[in-house]
């Protein structure tokens, strides 16, 4: 794998991403107007525009934010949903990109098969633009890892069971996460981490109270 200063990794990855979808039968177009929009490329293809954020990552990690510096200093913001469709990752250890849809901001995703039991995400479902894939086990890939005692018995003791996407996608859009947490017995931030979990889109802050009064 070739070593590339930080200056130059950003170059490195636009060149790779455009010859990659160039290959794929991508039009690319570089924006040349601006440097602070949110994407860098834009590409065209079956009559589709589609907007790309390209990053150089050598761990796998999906940047959930830019930064820039002027001569008020450095700035730094959060990628928001709308900003662009997906990522074009350049992977160096791989020489290969990948593109998962924005909606991966911010998590990791493997390129090399871990040591522990713990679900992730891998490089090779991501290989089509605006790609969206399940964590994967180590049991996908043919490998049996032996679970600690102390993790199995944490596993052990969860004494509530998850309930299914389509079940709590439900709940959350009848009733407060404080009365969904109160009927599974559990705290408002364990709803939270499930919906999280399952990328499910909660009601906006003050949406329970201009219900009550009838705004909704």
């Amino acid at each position: 794998m070739i070593e590339h200063h930080t200056k130059v990794k950003g170059d490195v990855a636009v060149a790779k991403a455009i010859a990659d979808l160039t290959a794929r039968g991508y039009v690319v177009f570089t924006p040349v107007f601006s440097e602070h929009l949110p994407f860098d490329l834009v590409v065209w293809k079956d009559n589709e525009f589609i907007r790309i954020q390209v990053k150089y990552s050598s761990f796998g990690k999906v940047a959930g934010y830019t930064c820039w510096n002027d001569k008020k200093g450095t700035h730094q913001r959060k990628y928001k949903t709308g900003d662009f469709e997906c990522y074009a990752i350049y992977l160096p250890e791989k020489d290969r990109v990948i593109y998962p849809s924005i909606d991966y901001r911010g998590v990791n995703i493997r390129t090399e098969l871990p040591n522990s039991p713990t679900p992730f995400y891998w490089w090779e479902d991501f290989l089509k633009l605006g790609s969206k894939a399940e964590k994967r086990k180590l049991e996908d890939f043919g490998v049996k890892v032996k679970i600690h005692k102390a993790y199995k018995a944490r596993i052990n003791t969860r004494k509530v069971e998850r309930p299914s996407k389509k079940e709590l996608e439900k709940l959350v859009w009848e009733k407060p996460t404080t009365q969904i947490a109160q009927t599974f017995g559990v705290s408002d931030q364990a709803v939270a981490k499930w919906c999280k979990a399952y990328k499910i889109k909660k009601p906006p802050r003050g949406y329970w109270a201009k219900k009550q009064h009838g705004k909704i």
